[in-house]
């Protein structure tokens, strides 16, 4: 185990034909164990960051290292919730988390992932296209968490999420 959740040198992420950067020059280094939120204007990199992070994208130039290897390698050990949750819509949520489960076999916990869902009062019977915004992200959450990541990357997970009622 690493003392170091993620450490970036240098990392630089250019799009398109005018390689105008995404994320220029960026060093860091987060220690494991601890909580960071990545804050800042739109358009300044954050989302990019995670997913270089959750090993979707590759720096153009720099060097990138979770849980001690390179992204991709950290990937069974890291769960990423992007902001545009990306879930089936044809599956119930049963489904969905069936499928993380058959996805993840050696770490996932179906008790913890069930608890998120019926935290929610969400239907489990119910198709995914039919959820709200929070909803879906409740389901995106259980997936996350029922992996039980090493490394847990959530990129804006709350913005569709409703506070919980007072009592």
């Amino acid at each position: 185990m690493t003392d170091t959740a993620i450490e970036g040198a240098d990392l630089t992420l250019a799009y398109g034909r005018r390689r105008a950067p995404a994320l220029r020059g960026c060093s860091f280094r987060l220690a494991a164990g601890r909580v960071c939120a990545v804050v800042g204007p739109n358009g300044a990199g954050k989302s990019t960051l995670l997913a270089l992070a959750a090993g979707l994208l590759r720096p153009t130039s720099g060097k990138l290292t979770v849980l001690g290897t390179a992204p991709a390698a950290a990937r069974p050990k890291v769960a990423y919730v992007a902001q545009a949750k990306p879930l089936y819509p044809r599956l119930t949520v049963t489904e969905t988390l069936r499928l993380g489960a058959e996805l993840n076999p050696e770490r996932w916990d179906a008790a913890l992932a069930a608890r998120v869902v019926a935290d929610g009062d969400l239907d489990d019977r119910a198709r995914v296209r039919s959820l709200s915004g929070g909803q879906r992200t409740r389901v995106a959450l259980a997936l996350a968490l029922g992996k039980r990541p090493e490394l847990l990357l959530l990129d804006e997970p709350m913005g569709d999420l409703d506070p919980p009622p007072s009592s």
